[in-house]
């Protein structure tokens, strides 16, 4: 028989989404960390984007004035690599929602004498990143340059609190490996930010692990090297480009991550026996 049952921790989250996005009549404004100059001591500063939600009493982030009294129901968006100070001064219920690339960090606190204390529960919960979640994140970054904009914010991070509570009531999938579930993460992402500037080392950053640990990842789960499998990637993008689009090829290098013309039509030639412009004619 299957065990629909999830377990205990997951479902306290679970429980806890369910109860903000059915009443949600119950949030209210939704407040931006920035990126100061210099880091003063005692901020936190995150690597991915975080969302804090006020489910009870009185929280603060002491490096913005505004931001010293943040209530139940509001929430503070941090983006990612912004900062804030948290502030402890009267008791607190807290929810911190962190959302990595191939994760949904979850932590939940009561600090009931008005001080931090350690998380009473702390989940870390994979998801299939398919977009939806990015671009609602990439919205918020956006917006916080005018946090004014309330009536387009609030939607928005309700939907965000939609998809964390889908994340929050999935089964864990029977299975699939740590690895397994990583080495697909890395692979959906680099498919979907094959323009942008992609490095070993970067991407193993984002996703909180060595390089190596990245290369021995692609080396036990996939067919070719981390290296050979962005090549491939945009390549294949490349192609499909140049059956469908007329673009000079140093546009098409660009969009496929290769700001260097010369050096794409070589790999495209060494891949696939022509050169973009002859493999273009093909489809004319």
């Amino acid at each position: 028989m299957l065990d629909n049952t999830l377990p205990a921790d997951q479902q306290f989250f679970a429980d806890l989404f369910s109860g903000l996005v059915l009443n949600q009549q119950q949030l209210g404004r939704v407040w931006f960390a920035h990126s100061p100059a210099s880091i003063p001591t005692g901020s936190v500063k995150v690597e991915w984007p975080r969302l804090d939600v006020v489910l009870r009493g009185e929280y603060g982030n002491s490096l913005i004035p505004e931001q010293k009294a943040i209530r139940q129901g509001e929430m503070v968006f941090i983006p990612a690599h912004a900062a804030n100070v948290p502030m402890f001064e009267k008791p607190v219920m807290l929810l911190s929602i962190t959302f990595a690339p191939s994760w949904l960090g979850l932590v939940f606190q009561d600090a009931r004498s008005g001080k931090p204390v350690a998380p009473q529960r702390k989940v870390e919960l994979p998801h299939p990143e398919r977009g939806e979640c990015a671009a609602m994140l990439m919205a918020l970054t956006y917006l916080s340059a005018s946090p004014q904009d309330q009536a387009i914010i609030q939607p928005l991070v309700l939907s965000l609190l939609h998809w964390c509570r889908k994340v929050a009531s999935m089964l864990p999938e029977p299975g699939l490996s740590r690895g397994d579930f990583l080495y697909q993460s890395v692979c959906q992402w680099v498919q979907m930010h094959y323009a942008s500037p992609v490095s070993r080392e970067s991407v193993a950053a984002l996703f909180n692990i060595s390089p190596n640990h990245l290369s021995r990842l692609f080396s036990q789960q996939g067919t070719m090297s981390f290296v050979d499998y962005v090549r491939w990637v945009r390549m294949g993008k490349a192609r499909t480009i140049l059956q469908k689009y007329h673009l000079p090829v140093g546009e098409v290098a660009k969009r496929c991550g290769y700001p260097d013309s010369d050096y794409f039509s070589r790999l495209f030639r060494r891949q696939f026996g022509l050169t973009p412009g002859e493999y273009r004619a093909r489809f004319q």
